[in-house]
């Protein structure tokens, strides 16, 4: 898809990927991930709290119908009078629209409770479906609702980036979730949160990116998470003010009709997430040297696995819960 960019900036926020990644097969993945020559629109501020902000605006054209993947990254420092004793409830989010024909808004957010003086790094993707050819405006905000003054000072100091990912990628494949519903698991469970198949379309590097983002809440207290739906997902007796210890795993697998015939890990991550933290948004990006070289395969699998062994019960929403593989 052929797209020139026009950047407008009002706020915000840069953000990283975390690096990761296991190997099977047929090498381990670099270390670095691969340079991005896409435009982006950058900015920082210091918000005094209860605020919010619009973070930064990514406009563009296209010429073309289809998906176009688009990141919003964020870091955020939170400080605070009170200290270690309260942690602020946040909230990032983006939504795309078309600015000339049909708006046809997408959108995704995610939330995290950041605690005094630690700087986290918070990513959400989202494939956004072209459907009218034209220039199109991508916009970011940051939220912070729920801080009370009587609480304290506080600010927030944030950066703020969001960007196209790899337009110029021989294949993006974007695995979706079969329902935007929330799942609940309890300590010992497991779940293939996404899992998708694709026809194979190698790039001329034979190298592929993998993205993961995911979206979790643990069960601390009563009514600690609805998304969504009408009754509290967090009761007892999934209780417990201990959190949750959590591990996620994304796997891409080359088939042969229905036999694997390649597989890699490509990414693995283990959190813990206590009371204070309560959500959590985890990402990772990882490059896999000649992963699609001499394929022996004609479909590609992508599968993002998460586990909870508690002792708290663990909301996954999987509206914000991603996967994406990117054919070089």
């Amino acid at each position: 898809m052929a797209i020139s960019l026009v950047v407008i900036t009002s706020l915000v926020i840069l953000g990283c990927f975390v690096l990761s990644g296991e190997d099977e097969a047929p090498g381990p993945p670099s270390a670095t991930s691969p340079p991005s020559a896409t435009p982006s629109a950058s900015d920082r501020s210091t918000l005094t709290l209860p605020d919010d902000a619009d973070a930064v605006s990514l406009e563009f054209d296209t010429a073309e119908k289809g998906p176009v993947l688009v990141a919003l990254s964020v870091t955020a420092t939170f400080t605070a009078s009170t200290g270690e004793r309260r942690a602020l409830y946040t909230i990032m989010g983006m939504s795309c629209g078309s600015m000339e024909g049909p708006t046809n808004t997408q959108s995704v957010n995610g939330t995290e409770n950041l605690t005094h003086q630690t700087t986290r790094q918070m990513t959400q993707l989202l494939s956004y479906d072209v459907e009218t050819p034209g220039k199109h405006r991508c916009n970011a905000t940051v939220n912070a609702p729920n801080w009370d003054p009587e609480y304290g000072d506080a600010e927030l100091s944030i950066e703020a980036e969001i960007r196209l990912v790899a337009p110029e990628a021989s294949g993006i494949y974007y695995a979706a979730t079969d329902s935007e519903h929330p799942i609940v698991l309890d300590p010992g469970e497991e779940v293939a949160a996404v899992e998708e198949s694709f026809p194979l379309e190698a790039g001329p590097t034979g190298d592929l990116s993998v993205l993961s983002g995911t979206h979790v809440t643990t069960c601390t207290i009563t009514n600690g998470s609805r998304d969504q739906t009408e009754a509290n997902l967090c009761t007892e007796p999934r209780l417990d003010r201990e959190g949750s210890t959590m591990s996620t795993k994304t796997v891409v697998q080359q088939l042969d009709g229905d036999t694997v015939c390649r597989t890699v890990t490509a990414d693995r991550s283990l959190d813990s997430i206590d009371h204070l933290v309560h959500h959590r948004l985890l990402d990772s990006r990882t490059r896999i040297d000649g992963f699609l070289s001499d394929p022996c395969g004609d479909r590609l699998r992508v599968t993002h696995e998460i586990a909870n062994d508690g002792p708290a019960a663990l909301v996954v929403h999987r509206a914000s819960t991603k996967a994406v593989a990117i054919a070089h």
